[in-house]
């Protein structure tokens, strides 16, 4: 490894020539990234609105210690300058000092409250822990928590997201539907930033998007990318709010019947077409099979009973929604006692409780019939998979693979929106 200050750093990075001229211009970016916002520390000479916004992405995490393997060399700063200059192969060990945090490099150690690290590659990519970022790291201490977020432009952080989110497919079948995706990321992501929250703006799992850096890339999403670049959903003049989910099993769901929301004009249910464009999905029909001890305990499991000393005497659809989704699944139960037991599940909070037989995930959608055997076995027959709240990904498949373009897409899965362009008044 080998180490500069911040001094001799500059004679071996610039020339003699230009030697003053240069470390003018070197002092001047110094003191303008240690007094700058998030967008202004990358803000560069690009002629398009939204080409300057940036998001920041929580990609690591860990109490009081965290370690990384440095894989191709990069730079290292504090607050205000680069502090040094790190070979592949070295470790990078991070603790929490109080509010500040404390880096060990082989036998040097250094103290801020926050680092950066950005590539020293001719490609401008981080490649850490075989992890590859565009952007940069920011490294800091919250709470005695050792925080990595991957600061970037959006259009990468969008490029990070496609692949991770969506099938591909093969040649140009999903070319469209791909198309439409790319907005809905980038739209999920704009409002994220207007939210301007303190550390960062999105986890990289499905808690937001799933973000995967470098390594999601592909060429053919990369291209798709370019293409809708700074283009977001809107309605009513403003940035639309954005859910979508995998496979919605001939029908949308509205979102107030999900997330408890008000009502969204153009977040409502509509039918997947007369034959369901998601049909060619491969979670479009399921089957779900759970003894009845299994059922049981997945309610005592979710605090629902006190013991699981019951057996089930009837499950049955109380209600559904106009989509065929249930709203209301009740359950009657008997104990040992002769105690009666009735249970009421509402909505997509039976997914959490109910979780797939083998427990693997949740159960993949409300859009199911339940039946009891005669063995009292809960079977589920069901369409379906997510939240079914806007975008039908599947959906979305069907209709590229019928030649409807991404403008309609959008329109038939948002109803009333408008495709803009990102612009400073937002």
């Amino acid at each position: 490894m080998k180490f500069y200050s911040s001094f001799s750093f500059l004679l071996n990075r610039f020339s003699n020539k230009n030697f003053y001229l240069q470390l003018f211009l070197y002092s001047f970016l110094i003191f303008f990234i240690s007094c700058s916002s998030v967008k202004r520390i990358y803000d560069d000479t690009a002629s398009d609105n939204y080409d300057s916004f940036y998001v920041r992405v929580l990609v690591n995490e860990r109490p009081g210690n965290l370690s990384l393997i440095v894989k191709d060399k990069l730079y290292l700063s504090n607050e205000s300058e680069i502090i040094a200059e790190v070979k592949s192969g070295n470790n990078l060990n991070f603790s929490s000092v109080n509010e500040n945090i404390k880096l060990q490099i082989a036998d040097k150690t250094f103290t801020a409250g926050v680092f950066w690290i950005e590539s020293a590659a001719d490609n401008k990519i981080i490649v850490i822990d075989e992890k590859k970022y565009r952007g940069k790291l920011r490294v800091f201490n919250l709470n005695n928590e050792i925080k990595i977020v991957n600061e970037l432009r959006l259009e990468d952080y969008v490029k990070g997201v496609m692949t991770r989110e969506m099938p591909v497919g093969k040649g140009n079948d999903n070319y469209n539907a791909l198309k439409a995706f790319s907005i809905c990321i980038r739209t999920y992501a704009f409002n994220r930033i207007a939210q301007k929250r303190d550390s960062f703006d999105l986890y990289p799992d499905t808690r937001d998007q799933v973000y995967g850096g470098v390594v999601s890339e592909t060429d053919f999403t990369n291209q798709i990318v370019d293409e809708t670049a700074g283009q977001i959903l809107s309605f009513d003049g403003k940035p639309a709010q954005v859910f979508y989910h995998s496979t919605c099993g001939g029908f949308t769901e509205d979102v107030q019947n999900v997330f408890n929301s008000e009502q969204v004009p153009y977040l409502i249910s509509i039918k997947d077409g007369l034959d369901p464009f998601c049909k060619v999905s491969p979670r479009y029909e399921w089957t779900e099979k759970y003894s009845e001890s299994l059922f049981i305990n997945r309610l005592f499991n979710s605090g629902l009973l006190k013991n699981s000393d019951y057996s089930i005497q009837d499950i049955s659809v109380d209600s559904r929604f106009e989509s065929g989704r249930v709203n209301e699944l009740k359950i009657n139960l008997i104990n040992t006692d002769g105690q009666i037991k009735n249970i009421s599940l509402f909505s997509n909070n039976i997914r959490s409780i109910i979780k797939t037989s083998d427990g693997s995930s949740i159960l993949r959608s409300t859009m199911f019939n339940i039946t009891l055997d005669s063995n009292k076995n809960v079977l589920i027959n069901g369409k379906g998979f997510g939240h079914g709240v806007g975008m039908c990904q599947w959906g979305a498949i069907g209709q590229s693979k019928q030649g409807i373009s991404y403008k309609d897409i959008l329109n038939h899965y948002y109803p009333g929106t408008e495709i803009i362009l990102i612009d400073d008044k937002f």
